[in-house]
């Protein structure tokens, strides 16, 4: 039988939805030839010749071109909501992934932030949805739960021959940029105190964010000997966070799995959005030891966010990062180095007991619906 040939795009916020992405591909190459389409987003975390062919667009009729030349009949999107209606009104079929269902409104399907239509909506399994996301859901036409989404590592790479910190920040994405106040207010802090411990440091993100730091480490005339700051492709990240000595990471769902499945003793840093404020209380329930920073400061808190929640997500995301912006220049960042230092030396917290169980990955479940698919048609 020939490959199916499968288009997918991703909205591109962070890193996260795009080492999603990276794990549904690389999970199916041997059945399915992958066409990337919508978002421009970072190929620089997949192998060179991943994807078949791409287009980086929006514009309906270019697609429809695409999806003709290539002989497309399905498609995946993750939390991409236009590029899933585009192909649905091409008529494609639509597996629409979303990794964050405990997150939704009301006011998010209002502003038509989500596919009600789409052929497969996949909710990641999660733990103790609101009430306002189950109504959410029970809107869905053909809602299936599936597994967490995870990559596997190579178990070979490491970026240094010596012991080694590894720091996850991830996209770095916010509405105003890409985190540029994040590198400020935390991660500056943060390697102002490994330099201090003379340690070696790998730095992962993504290549946007990549620029960000270089860039922001030397306005800061931030001492780089021991540090590295890559844009890795996902089983090396994978590969690097389980043979480093210390993993710290800001709080992606996708990550806090991944490690989880790595039993990977792991320093959460403070949060740069909306769901990564969920994401922690998440980790407490699913990483076996844990440390946990948090901002300390009035409106960079889980209980105040949730009161604003109602005004829907966009809103809170755009004040997260105005919030976070205002802490530059004050003593806010003298103080977080203090109380970094000091964590580092703390006892890890361990997993609060939960029902809630791994039992499979995503990406084999989205396979399973694709190739299922085309058998019963």
């Amino acid at each position: 039988m020939n490959k199916l040939n499968v288009i997918i795009g991703t909205n591109n916020f962070g890193l996260g939805p795009v080492g999603k992405v990276s794990s549904i591909v690389n999970n199916s190459l041997n059945e399915i030839n992958w066409y990337a389409c919508g978002n421009e987003f970072d190929l620089n975390i997949f192998n060179k010749y991943t994807f078949k062919d791409t287009l980086f667009t929006k514009d309906k009729k270019e697609i429809k071109e695409f999806i003709k030349k290539n002989n497309i009949t399905y498609g995946v999107s993750v939390l991409d909501v236009e590029l899933a209606k585009i192909l649905m009104e091409l008529g494609v079929k639509v597996i629409f992934v979303d990794s964050l269902p405990f997150m939704w409104t009301q006011a998010d399907i209002d502003e038509g932030l989500l596919p009600l239509e789409a052929d497969y909506y996949c909710a990641q399994k999660c733990i103790n949805l609101t009430e306002a996301s189950k109504k959410v859901l029970s809107q869905m036409k053909n809602l299936v739960w599936i597994n967490p989404i995870q990559n596997k590592p190579d178990n070979k790479y490491k970026p240094f021959k010596e012991k080694y910190v590894h720091i996850n920040v991830g996209g770095l994405h916010s509405p105003i940029g890409n985190g540029e106040s994040y590198i400020e207010t935390v991660l500056i802090p943060v390697i102002n105190v490994f330099n201090k411990l003379n340690k070696k440091v790998i730095i992962s993100g993504g290549s946007n964010a990549k620029k960000s730091i270089l860039k922001i480490f030397k306005d800061h005339n931030i001492d780089m000997t021991n540090i590295k700051v890559e844009t890795l492709i996902q089983d090396k990240f994978l590969s690097s966070v389980k043979n480093s000595t210390l993993f710290l990471t800001s709080p992606g769902l996708t990550t806090i799995y991944e490690t989880s499945s790595l039993n990977k003793p792991t320093i959460l840093l403070p949060p740069q959005n909306l769901s990564q404020f969920y994401n922690i209380e998440y980790a407490k329930k699913i990483l076996n030891k844990y440390k946990a920073l948090n901002w300390e400061t009035e409106k960079l808190n889980y209980k105040y966010l949730e009161s604003i929640l109602d005004k829907g997500e966009t809103y809170v995301v755009d004040e997260i990062y105005k919030y976070i912006t205002e802490l530059i220049n004050t003593e806010f960042i003298n103080n977080f180095s203090n109380r970094f230092e000091s964590v580092l030396y703390e006892k890890y917290s361990k997993k609060i007991p939960s029902d809630f169980e791994i039992n499979g990955n995503g990406s084999d479940d989205i396979k399973e619906i694709i190739l299922g698919g085309r058998k019963n048609e």
